[in-house]
Order: structure tokens, then C-alpha cells, then sequence
């Protein structure tokens, strides 16, 4: 514990944070540079490259055309969201329907199926066990890809 009664950071903690960070801003402003992503950060540039080699490596970004940002100098290497990477998967219970949804980082729906269904009386086990199977559509259509649940 720290004096101030809060658990200590730890590394991995820190650096998922840091990840989260530079993702983040690369979705807001894409394309890029690194160098934008220091000053929008305020991580040193060689973090910044560091952060943003591990998520090239895990497909959730990938460098792209040159972007000139300034008046004067070279152009650098625009960092995308690399939209074919890994996607999340929404599922949704209503009253008078069941819904699934894959959406991947670059905004893009992936696969969407609703299924009209009267749950005001069903068992939960019985909506449960109806999800799961549109869940595992779901996962079946988008095959082969990265999915986040």
C-alpha cells in the first residue's frame, strides 16, 4: 500500500493504461504521426513508438500514407486504426427482441442480427440459452477475426 492508502501502480497496469491512451487518440485523430501522439500524450516519443509497436503487433493499429503536419520538414508515418483487426461483440435483450452486434475499432459493423422474440414471460434460462445461440452466430460470422466479449 502507499501512504496514501491506494495500491501501488503496476507495470502491466500502467502500460495497458498507456496503450488505452495512445489508442484512443489514434481513433480520435487518425491518421497520425507519432510525433502528434507525444505532444497530444505528453509520453516522450520513443514511448510513444514503443506503445504504439505493441499495438501494431496485436493488428489494432497499422502505419499508413505520409502526413504532413507542419510547414516545414519531412512528412511522417499516419498510424490508422487498423479496421480489419480485432472487434467487440454487443449483445442486446428487449422486451420483444434479441439483438447481437459486431463492431470492430474502426466503427465498422461487422455482422448485426436481431431476432424478434417475446421475452416478457420467457424464462431467463430460456433468453439466456436464446443469446447465447445469436452470440455464437455472431462469432461464426465474423470467423477468423479478432473478437472482443
Amino acid at each position: 500500500m502507499t501512504k496514501s492508502g491506494n495500491a501501488p501502480v503496476r507495470h502491466a497496469t500502467m502500460r495497458g493504461r498507456n496503450l488505452a491512451v495512445v489508442l484512443e487518440h489514434v481513433a480520435r485523430h487518425q491518421p497520425v504521426t507519432r510525433a502528434r501522439l507525444a505532444e497530444l500524450t505528453g509520453f516522450t516519443k520513443t514511448t510513444v513508438s514503443n506503445l504504439v509497436g505493441l499495438l501494431e503487433g496485436a493488428g489494432l493499429v497499422r502505419d499508413g500514407a505520409p502526413v504532413h503536419e507542419g510547414e516545414r520538414g519531412r512528412p511522417g508515418v499516419g498510424v490508422s486504426i487498423a479496421g480489419d483487426g480485432a472487434a467487440g461483440l454487443g449483445l442486446e435483450v428487449n422486451v420483444d427482441y434479441l439483438a447481437a452486434c459486431v463492431l470492430d475499432l474502426g466503427k465498422q459493423v461487422r455482422y448485426r442480427h436481431v431476432v424478434s422474440a417475446d421475452n416478457r414471460g420467457r424464462a431467463p434460462a430460456d433468453v439466456l440459452a436464446a443469446l447465447a445461440a445469436l452470440a455464437a452466430e455472431a462469432v461464426a460470422a465474423v470467423a477468423g477475426q479478432g473478437l472482443a466479449v
